[in-house]
């Protein structure tokens, strides 16, 4: 489980006590943490960063336990590896481009140099297309470019997630839309885990793969209208859609097989408690989603065997070459499938349109919901 929250914080006196006490799980690369203002949400995000302490509860992260009041676990934010943008991006207005998105690998207090460099900076200059504004201040800069700061001084330090708040409520609408659009793509590419609290509906229909609704301090329902109205959308490449062949129980999870496009049959391992409440039975309508950095590409029919479950044999129909990676596309039996596999890789199975292989990805990848 990518995220586990469970935490109780009380601020303030009298009239102006407010009292969280919110509590959520899920398994989301894109996660959203929607409410109105004042709902609890910033404090939310900041106790899962570290910068602000609950009073009870636990934090945790990817399979890590960030805090635990009853065991006396409480990991400090520079140890918990994770990207902050606040809200007003807190960029030092005295520190150029580069000495802002150096600053987060600096050890102590001290101002990077003017001439700052290092790998992570020359990188996030050219990913961000900053390397122009390199020697500019913030207040050089358009709302835009500064947010591109503030992203590129989160990513620098290689965290586990990123944590976002509100991060286009400053902006127009014109560039509200292009910066969720950059953002979507850029978590898709480096598939990294982020946590976004916003207030805007146009955000969780552009950005969130699952919703927690967060209202005066708890985590509540989300009203059937705002789920009909804002879908949630997956960035998983691959989403598969049919229905359920055969159920097989386990003893804590259970084997579900899904008939998709072609005939094809796509293997998922779920958890016995996800089965019951999804309603997973043979002959329901699911779907099945699928990372392309899940799957693994083999060359031909002749390599050897594997005990992964899915084993969708085709012909490859495009292969695009990025910074490091490339983005594979196979035809199995008219059914898409799409690869992230490194270039060295491509290269050495001489991949290319119209040779034969397979595409290859575990039944613990698979994640499976119900259409309705």
């Amino acid at each position: 489980m990518r995220w586990e929250v469970a935490v109780t914080k009380s601020v303030g006196a009298g009239a102006q006590r407010f009292d969280l006490d919110v509590a959520f799980r899920s398994d989301a690369e894109r996660l959203v943490l929607f409410g109105p203002s004042g709902a609890g949400k910033t404090m939310t995000l900041k106790a899962i960063a570290g910068l602000v302490r609950p009073d009870a509860g636990r934090i945790e992260m990817a399979g890590t336990t960030l805090f635990d009041a009853e065991h006396g676990i409480d990991t400090p934010a520079r140890r918990r590896d994770c990207g902050y943008l606040f809200q007003e991006y807190a960029l030092f207005p005295h520190l150029t481009v580069r000495q802002n998105i150096a600053f987060g690998l600096a050890d102590g207090w001290r101002n990077p140099r003017r001439d700052a460099g290092g790998a992570a900076v020359e990188r996030w200059l050219d990913a961000l297309e900053l390397r122009a504004l390199a020697d500019r201040f913030p207040d050089q800069l358009s709302g835009g470019q500064r947010q591109r700061v503030a992203l590129a001084r989160a990513l620098a330090g290689e965290p586990r997630a990123l944590l976002l708040d509100e991060p286009f409520a400053a902006l127009d609408e014109p560039l509200r839309q292009r910066l969720r659009a950059e953002l979507a793509e850029l978590q898709a590419r480096l598939s990294l885990p982020i946590l976004l609290i916003t207030h805007d509906p146009a955000d969780v229909d552009a950005f969130a793969d699952d919703v927690v609704h967060i209202d005066a301090g708890h985590a509540v329902a989300a009203p059937a209208a705002f789920l009909e109205e804002h879908p949630v959308k997956s960035s998983a490449r691959n989403q598969f859609v049919g229905r359920i062949g055969a159920v097989t129980p386990g003893a804590s999870h259970d084997e579900i097989e899904l008939v998709v496009a072609g005939g094809q049959r796509i293997v998922a391992d779920v958890a016995r408690e996800n089965t019951a409440r999804l309603g997973l039975a043979v002959g329901a309508a699911a779907f099945a989603l699928v990372k392309a950095s899940s799957v693994i590409v083999l060359a031909d029919a002749g390599s050897p065997l594997l005990s992964a479950r899915n084993q969708l044999a085709g012909t490859v129909v495009s292969v695009q070459p990025g910074a490091v990676n490339a983005e594979v596309e196979i035809d199995a039996g008219g059914l898409r499938v799409v690869a992230i596999v490194t270039q060295a890789s491509a290269r050495t199975l001489a991949l290319a349109p119209g040779v034969a292989a397979i595409a290859v990805f575990s039944a613990s990848s698979v994640i499976v919901g119900v259409t309705t």
